[in-house]
């Protein structure tokens, strides 16, 4: 599953902050287009992550720490976070837009690039995870699973756990409210999510506010 288009919520005074800081808005990785919304009167904010090529890691570390400060682990400091279940690894810090961004590399994805040197924005693999924040869910899974959209890795029975729909390439992750988020431990919260990811058939599904849609894949 390719996540296409993910359009988010922000408040309206970091519009401009979060067009210098992508490279103007909307913008796009790769196959993903990313929207913002403005908001009046409160500050949204969302998880998502950009995959990178798999040899290009610690190139695009670099890229994000020129904008932002690496978020470290509130255990150890280390601002790289291994995850050996999925064997991947991944850095994190916070945009303008108050969003906690992620970018990973899947080392079980064969990408890799044959650029050197510095990183660039172009290198992006698109958008592979966006969090969807509701009360219940089994329920948001349930919703889901019928669209094709199945849980890939994570949990829907254990209290405060995450579950993964989807797959490594393209994920939602469904959320709790009041879950902190890796690696802040900032309480998740319910915000609109249009997202648009590719599928087997065309279809679309409210899910507690989010609206999900399905796009057949060419």
């Amino acid at each position: 599953m390719k996540i296409l288009r993910a359009r988010l919520q922000t408040a309206a005074d970091s519009l401009d902050a979060l067009a210098r800081f992508y490279g103007g808005l909307p913008f796009r990785a790769a196959y993903t287009v990313v929207e913002f919304e403005p908001f009046v009167g409160a500050r949204p904010f969302y998880h998502f992550a950009l995959r990178v090529p798999r040899n290009r890691f610690d190139a695009a570390r670099e890229w994000l720490a020129t904008r932002a400060d690496l978020l470290p682990d509130r255990e150890t400091g280390e601002t790289i976070f291994e995850f050996d279940f999925w064997n991947a690894q991944a850095c994190y810090a916070l945009d303008p837009g108050d969003n906690i961004v992620e970018l990973i590399a899947h080392r079980e994805l064969p990408d890799e690039s044959a650029v050197e040197g510095p990183f660039d924005a172009c290198e992006f693999l698109g958008v592979c995870e966006v969090g969807l924040v509701g009360p219940d869910r089994r329920a948001m899974a349930a919703v889901l699973e019928p669209l094709g959209i199945e849980r890939w890795s994570g949990t829907l029975d254990e209290p405060g756990g995450l579950a993964f729909m989807g797959g490594r390439d393209g994920v939602l992750i469904l959320s709790a409210p009041d879950r902190g988020w890796i690696p802040t431990g900032r309480k998740a919260e319910t915000w609109r999510v249009e997202v648009t990811v590719s599928g087997a058939r065309e279809a679309t599904a409210e899910v507690f506010g989010h609206r999900v849609t399905i796009v057949a894949a060419a």
